[in-house]
């Protein structure tokens, strides 16, 4: 035997520039895919995350450095980073900011990995009914979630805050939902859904053969959770926390409506001042200048992410070995489960929900008061159902969700696989630029494709559904990667290699071995793309036309016109639909679990 050192290519794939089809017969077996080609599938994902990604961040780059913040502007300055941060009114805000993104991401991940705890690894009753329960909140828009707690808690119109001053006097002396505070419990309501998602796999995943020999060490409950299982779900937790934090200090919808009346001022909030002033151009020069500032947070989460996965293999808890992940019997503590996973459940659904269906019931925008049960209709419900606007929009909901859906399924499996399986160096790269669009926010990238539309005028997308589809699939590429990877991290190499010492082709080990047992992780991802896509703003208000209206552009229109009922009626049917889009992912979801 020689004492060449044997390639990771070759151990997956036989000697390197053939693969042996199924069924032996390595030296004969058809060229599917060699060296080369895993090159040129790199370089071909290279290219094409470029273009989605820096493409729109060089726009931005530029109009930061135009003097009047138009990329096809002439003339080069630093006037605008020179007004922004040489004013320490932005440092305030930038500090803000942060506060409100750590705190959300902070209790979005308690209430996740408690909850995805539940689901995944005890007898929790009812688990399926939970796990649809608490994935319902991503059906409300962060905008109306944070209304329907405005309408709650409000001062002096809230359902809550008039049930109990009686009892306790003014709610806002214990709790102002109209400050920093309730800002970030609101988007810690809105994150959760999405920790949960993707803490489910990994938690799902854990070896119960770790816990039995620590068992059988003697180990306690808490020991093995703080000493296998926290280092073990690094890679998971790493996830959340990276993509949380960055998307809490781009969030704008919550802080919109919890921090303008509370005069809690973030860097979102000004960002979109800077883009729609009342009156004159927009700042786009000092819009872009802000947006350094998460282009540093993404380099720092990226190095952090990064020098964790190095080592992928230590967080792999999927093996050849057959095994059923372990209950833990709740015993006296399942009442106390239910009734914290419900308790969830009433603050992230109920109480909104009744606030936007009262709402979308009575005539103008006010509180809950007996007398205006007189004048309750569903007046508005027959009034947008009948619309033909409405149709045309949900169509193109449909048109745009399920195509950056498909699309980032199969973007973001191919990206993961090369970046932690390939063993191509420099295969890294395409894992930064996957995770670019996370510094830029949503408004700026609708920004940025307006110009690039006009641009490249030899492609006429500008006005139609397709280039909001682009912009979801920019916006939702970071997540969907770190989704996937966490699906991918949990599978070991000595799968794919039996497989093919037992003579399966590369397409066969993919088929039949990685894509079933990432079938939990790929619907997760589906449905939160899914979600996301329907319920998306930002870049489809920069975006729409009189061609490409969507619900969330038709939904806001009903709001900003006078027409709060109707935006209420259309957010409550739109929550009801994902709530059964949910249940209908419920079933496939089992069976790729017990795969």
């Amino acid at each position: 035997m020689s004492g060449r050192p044997t390639s990771n290519v070759e151990l997956a794939h036989g000697p390197a520039g053939a693969v042996a089809l199924p069924g032996g017969g390595g030296s004969s077996g058809l060229k599917i895919l060699d060296v080369f080609g895993i090159r040129a599938a790199v370089t071909g994902a290279g290219i094409f995350l470029a273009l989605l990604t820096i493409v729109p961040l060089a726009i931005l780059l530029t109009g930061s450095l135009r003097p009047d913040g138009l990329p096809s502007g002439s003339g080069w300055t630093l006037e605008h980073y020179q007004t922004v941060w040489g004013n320490l009114r932005y440092w305030k805000l930038a500090a803000n900011t942060l506060v409100f993104a750590a705190g959300s991401t902070l209790l979005a991940l308690v209430l996740g990995a408690t909850l995805s705890w539940l689901l995944e690894r005890t007898d929790l009753p009812a688990r399926n009914l939970f796990r649809a329960l608490i994935v319902m909140p991503m059906a409300t828009p962060p905008l109306l979630l944070a209304i329907g707690w405005s309408l709650v808690l409000a001062p002096k119109i809230g359902i809550v805050s008039a049930a109990l001053h009686p009892l306790i006097g003014p709610v806002e002396n214990y709790f102002n939902i109209y400050s920093l505070g309730g800002a970030i419990f609101v988007q810690a309501l809105a994150f959760v859904p999405t920790s949960v998602l993707m803490l489910s796999p990994a938690i799902r995943a854990l070896d119960p053969s770790l816990e039995e020999a620590a068992l059988s060490a003697g180990a306690g409950r808490w020991q093995i959770l703080w000493r296998i299982g926290l280092p073990i779900l690094t890679p998971a937790l790493l996830s959340v926390i990276t993509i949380q934090l960055i998307i809490g200090m781009l969030a704008f919808d919550v802080p919109a409506v919890i921090g303008i009346p509370g005069r809690v001022d973030l860097m979102s909030i000004e960002i979109f001042r800077l883009m729609t002033p009342a009156s004159g151009f927009p700042e786009y020069g000092a819009a872009a200048a802000i947006n350094t500032m998460y282009l540093l947070l993404l380099v720092v989460s990226l190095i952090v992410y990064r020098n964790t996965i190095k080592q992928g293999a230590r967080y792999a808890t999927i093996t050849g070995k057959g095994y059923r992940p372990a209950q833990v019997a709740l015993g006296k503590w399942r009442g106390a489960a239910v009734t914290f996973a419900s308790l969830y459940f009433v603050l992230a659904v109920v109480l909104p929900f009744l606030a936007l269906l009262w709402a979308s019931v009575i005539p103008y925008f006010a509180g809950f008061s007996t007398d205006m049960l007189k004048r309750a209709s569903f007046r508005a419900y027959g009034d947008i159902l009948a619309s033909p606007r409405l149709h045309e929009a949900a169509l193109n909901s449909a048109l745009v969700a399920v195509t950056a859906t498909v699309a980032l399924v199969l973007i973001a499996l191919v990206t993961a696989w090369i970046v932690l399986k390939s063993k191509v160096r420099k295969a890294w790269m395409l894992d930064v630029l996957a995770m670019i669009p996370l510094g830029v926010p949503h408004l700026m990238i609708g920004v940025a494709l307006v110009f690039a539309a006009f641009t490249v005028r030899s492609v006429p997308i500008y006005g139609t559904v397709w280039l909001i589809a682009i912009g979801h699939i920019i916006a939702y590429l970071p997540v969907a990667s770190r989704m996937m990877q966490s699906g991918l991290l949990q599978l070991t190499g000595e799968l794919e290699e039996a497989a093919s010492v037992a003579g399966a082709s590369w397409l066969s080990v993919m088929g039949r071995i990685v894509l079933p047992l990432l079938v939990p992780a790929i619907v997760a991802m589906a449905i939160w793309v899914l979600v996301h896509s329907v319920r998306e703003f930002s870049i489809a208000v920069m975006l729409q036309s009189g061609r490409n209206s969507v619900l969330s552009t038709i939904l806001f229109n009903f709001w900003e016109t006078g027409s709060p009922e109707k935006a209420a009626a259309l957010a409550v049917l739109l929550m009801l639909f994902l709530l059964a889009l949910t249940a209908l992912f419920a079933r496939p979801s089992r069976r790729g679990m017990e795969l």
